[in-house]
């Protein structure tokens, strides 16, 4: 039996967005429970929305969720070339190929043309295809087209009464050849068409399962005519349920779609974000804890993934990341959030590492979202400016009372370390005869500008009574 060979054939036309990056996922699982290859390949064929900058980003992505192929354009291989846009020679063959066995034929209809009968269709409540106007144009005819400078495109002579394939996911799937019409596989600059490009990649190079998304269902039966057209036998095919967003509508890029990277520069763990995308479909991993790539392989079958939309859940997503960040060693959690601090400019020189490490500690429990540990971490970098309730508070009578009442108790005794912060609240409640939110509200605030945020016994501990005395007199003129 031939090894296991899938392929991963993104476009390189934006960014990598989750639900690509699923399609990616499911096939680098299914390659290694099966103990096959992993092909990356470019489909760049749309020349003007491909991009190299875009491939560039495609690649990092998946590198960094840690997903690794065996072939592709990066590293090279023996079907290659792995980008479609330098197997220019190789279609234009296949075309010419098919044209010879009478299986494909030169279309001259104008742009115009073929719009007016895409209408007349639609009016009529028929589905939209190629009327077959050039398909029995004679050698005269079609030489008298050229002659007037007109370049043909190339279409596939669609036959038979139905298409009908195995899906690993579905099933038994039919379609009508009268409902695909004859549909084009060189366009008329000479470049190929998708379904041809990607029916010859596939044979090229040994392709034996197409793991990819529900929308390309209805691509299936042309890449099985061209693929049988060619005298080879198609691979199985397996499409995957769409991904539907909290709205309830299909997640995509035009409906804001997170990205990759995105996600993984907010502080999301590769882990975490690849078990998120592993449950969009596939039920075998439960529960809110990160697995690795290698654990969900070892259990992968494409055939228990469901048909049913999947829901992104982003609620899921955070707590797995909660989760996952909880359990890393400090200094691995500190990498981790290190875009999400740099992008609020945590000063991280203001600070030796023994201190880094105690307030990463301290607000390991924020850890759903990285933003959310990003924002408590900056407290003990400085105070904020205080906004709504916070803003509230401090104009309350209780807050200079508060604020006053512990600063004077730090003039006192300049210590707040672990023994001596209940004995400072004690002091300060007794003070101010306040008690309860009364009393910690404008504490927290008068210390942080804020109204919630780590512990705080871990604040007066980290900070040192000089930094409090120091924000609590910023107060004093207010």
């Amino acid at each position: 039996m031939a090894k296991t060979r899938v392929r991963f054939a993104p476009s390189p036309t934006g960014v990598l967005h989750v639900g690509t990056a699923r399609t990616a996922l499911y096939n680098y699982l299914f390659a290694k429970k099966t103990g096959g290859k992993f092909i990356l390949r470019i489909e760049d064929t749309d020349k003007e929305r491909s991009t190299a900058d875009s491939e560039t980003k495609l690649i990092e992505s998946l590198k960094r969720l840690e997903i690794r192929w065996d072939e592709g354009p990066d590293i090279g291989g023996k079907f290659g070339p792995y980008r479609q846009s330098e197997k220019f020679d190789r279609y234009r063959k296949v075309t010419n190929d098919l044209v010879e066995a009478g299986a494909a034929y030169p279309c001259y209809c104008a742009l115009e043309e073929l719009e007016a009968e895409r209408k007349a269709l639609q009016a009529a409540n028929k589905p939209p295809r190629y009327s077959g106007k050039c398909r029995s144009l004679s050698d005269s005819e079609r030489e008298l087209k050229e002659k007037t400078g007109a370049k043909p495109a190339y279409r596939f002579k669609v036959t038979g009464r139905e298409v009908t394939f195995k899906d690993g996911v579905r099933g038994e799937v039919s379609f009508k050849t009268k409902d695909i019409g004859d549909f084009i596989i060189t366009r008329p600059d000479g470049s190929a068409a998708y379904y041809l490009a990607s029916s010859v990649d596939d044979i090229d190079m040994e392709i034996t399962d197409v793991i990819r998304g529900e929308d390309h269902l209805s691509n299936t039966p042309k890449q099985i005519l061209i693929m049988r057209a060619m005298g080879a036998e198609p691979p199985r095919f397996c499409h995957l349920p769409i991904i539907l967003g909290a709205d309830g509508h299909k997640l995509s890029k035009r409906s804001g779609a997170a990205d990759v990277t995105s996600l993984l520069d907010a502080g999301y763990l590769p882990s975490a974000l690849n078990t998120a995308m592993a449950m969009l479909g596939w039920s075998k991993v439960t529960g809110n804890r990160a697995e690795p790539l290698e654990s969900m392989a070892r259990i992968f079958d494409i055939t228990d993934v469901s048909r049913s939309p999947a829901r992104y859940d982003e609620a899921r997503l955070d707590n797995i990341n909660q989760k996952a960040l909880k359990a890393l060693p400090v200094k691995k959690l500190i990498e981790a959030l290190k875009p999400s601090l740099e992008a609020i400019k945590f000063p991280f020189d203001n600070f030796d590492e023994e201190s880094l490490f105690k307030i990463v500690d301290a607000t390991r429990d924020a850890m759903g979202k990285p933003q959310d540990a990003a924002d408590q971490m900056i407290q003990f970098a400085r105070l904020s400016v205080p906004e709504g309730v916070a803003k509230e508070i401090v104009d309350s009578p209780e807050f200079k009372i508060v604020a006053n009442a512990l600063l004077a108790r730090l003039e006192e005794n300049n210590s707040v370390g672990e023994n001596e912060y209940k004995a400072v609240i004690e002091s300060v409640s007794s003070k101010t005869g306040l008690k309860g939110r009364k009393l910690f509200q404008p504490l927290r605030v008068a210390v942080t500008g804020d109204v919630s945020g780590p512990k705080l016994a871990d604040l007066f501990i980290i900070l040192g009574p000089e930094e409090i005395k120091k924000r609590l007199e910023n107060w004093s003129g207010k």
